[in-house]
């Protein structure tokens, strides 16, 4: 059995890396002419490209030196904070005959954006071939060149020897990886995505009956069907922190949780199989609400803390299976929960609070039903009075904290515009009330003012209005509406007065101007 000299230097090269020095084989090509190995340090990474090409003129070098470079980029790093190393090994049997180090030494890029260089090297397979590079100066560069063989000993022995100890090695490696596929495959497999379906549809079902009913979009019916709203949670209706889960405000909102649960559920129901999942998904669900609670003022409702406890739960898995993780989703999730978390930090409407509840409590819950594949603990259970004592404190803090009480009561506001939408002005008036005394903002004297008006209280509604006046004195709709508050008490002069003023803030108003005219005309 003849085997190549440039098999066995390709084969034992290899070994020595994987077996000896600590590298993982982490791809082989179908034709096993292409190895991809990686090894983490404390500080760097080391990816390293070993290839079999035979070339007898250097030219064409250049080009599988780039595609190496792009190809490079499909393996996920271990972790970003470490500097990568990039190596492009060559075995050839004979070295090119003309001069190819001028094109291995050209300095190729793996990321442009990043500059990060590959460097080539060629080693030349055959006893008295023309030399190639020192494999030994380039394995003392990764501080494994102890006890590597001279070429003379690696060629020493019979062909059927060499074929043998070359074939050992190659079934070794090629096995190593074959095992580490398979163990990806168990892991993303482990269960199957039912839950998730259930949910998606019981998600669908009830914004559909909510949209035959109501309007999606209407805070009161949001608050009818048991959205999360702080005032009715304080008065003993925890119950929404649950109901608030399974609501949608409007069609994009749907459309956007359903996709991101589509996607992370089916994930983190095939990694942690059903039953967790369902433990993973409601912890985080209610960890979240209570968080919004503890945080938000705002009405609000949605899937997304237990879709963020999704993300949770991946980082667990990533904790559990680094190497795995990275090589597959982890810098994917990583970025994704990174422009989620900034975009929810910079939009003020979004509840950040549910979302970093919902993470955190995914990863909590993940942590008390671990892994399927590792050996369960009894001390993780001792991470079911920690989410216990999270959700007490959430709840406490939105209770008693004072940070839930806004300056700019911006719901207040809009639940009592859509209660004077339906003459509910008595409830307006109230709604509006129990907040005023806390604010300066002019838009709640306006809101409050038009209950009044409502109730045809105009002293009251007069004093409001002249409030929202006074905190901003271009406020035209204020200076309107008291003009509407004196016509009614016949004060002609003053309703003048107001409506011109209305007229100077905002010209051209038609409104304004038919008023103007009837007060005039009168």
């Amino acid at each position: 059995m003849e085997v190549r000299d440039q098999d066995v230097l390709f084969w034992e090269l290899a070994h020595h890396l994987v077996v000896k020095n600590g590298f993982q084989a982490v791809h082989v090509t179908n034709d096993r002419k292409k190895l991809w190995l990686e090894k983490e340090t404390d500080k760097e990474q080391f990816l390293i490209s070993l290839s079999k090409i035979d070339l007898a003129w250097s030219r064409g070098l250049g080009k599988l030196m780039k595609d190496n470079a792009r190809e490079s980029q499909s393996f996920k790093r271990a972790s970003l904070r470490k500097n990568t190393v990039y190596h492009n090994l060559y075995i050839t049997s004979m070295a090119p005959a003309d001069d190819w180090k001028s094109t291995t030494s050209e300095i190729i890029y793996t990321d442009a954006a990043r500059r990060k260089p590959m460097q080539t090297w060629l080693f030349a397979a055959s006893v008295g071939a023309q030399h190639g590079d020192d494999i030994v100066k380039f394995l003392h560069l990764l501080n494994a060149g102890d006890h590597w063989p001279s070429k003379e000993e690696m060629l020493h022995s019979d062909d059927h020897s060499r074929a043998q100890k070359t074939a050992h090695q190659r079934q070794r490696i090629v096995r190593n990886i074959e095992r580490e596929q398979e163990e990806a495959i168990n892991v993303f497999t482990y269960g199957k995505s039912r839950f998730t379906y259930i949910l998606l549809v019981l998600i669908l079902m009830i914004f559909v009956w909510m949209e035959m009913v109501a309007d999606s979009t209407n805070v009161l019916a949001l608050i009818d069907f048991g959205a999360k709203y702080n005032p009715l949670i304080d008065d003993g209706e925890w119950w929404r922190i649950l109901t608030s889960m399974f609501l949608h405000i409007g069609f994009f909102h749907l459309f956007m949780n359903s996709l991101a649960l589509l996607f992370l559920g089916t994930a983190v129901e095939r990694i942690f199989g059903t039953a967790r999942f369902i433990w993973i998904y409601m912890v985080a669900g209610i960890v979240g609400s209570t968080a919004s609670y503890a945080f938000t003022e705002q009405v609000s409702a949605g899937a997304s803390g237990a879709i963020f406890g999704c993300f949770g739960a991946l980082v667990f898995f990533g904790v559990n299976h680094r190497r795995l993780f990275f090589r597959t989703i982890g810098r994917s999730v990583i970025v994704i929960l990174l422009i989620n978390v900034i975009f929810g930090t910079i939009v003020p409407m979004v509840d950040n609070g549910a979302h970093m509840g919902g993470l955190v409590g995914g990863f909590l819950a993940a942590a008390t039903v671990g892994m399927p594949d590792k050996t369960y603990k009894l001390k993780q259970l001792g991470v079911v009075p920690a989410i216990a004592a999270l959700l007490v404190i959430l709840f406490a803090y939105g209770y008693y904290g004072e940070g839930n009480d806004p300056e700019e009561p911006i719901v207040q506001i809009q639940l009592a515009q859509e209660l004077m939408e339906e003459e509910a002005y008595d409830e307006a008036y109230d709604t509006m009330a129990s907040v005023i005394d806390g604010t300066a903002m002019p838009e709640a004297y306006f809101m409050i003012g038009n209950a009044a008006f409502g109730r045809e209280d105009y002293e009251e509604a007069e004093s409001f209005y002249q409030e929202a006046l006074a905190e901003n004195p271009d406020f035209h709709e204020a200076a309107y509406n008291l003009a509407l508050v004196y016509s009614e008490a016949g004060e002609e002069e003053q309703a003048l007065e107001y409506v011109e003023r209305a007229l100077e803030l905002e010209p051209d108003n038609d409104q304004y101007e038919d008023l103007l005219e009837e007060l005039q005309g009168a």
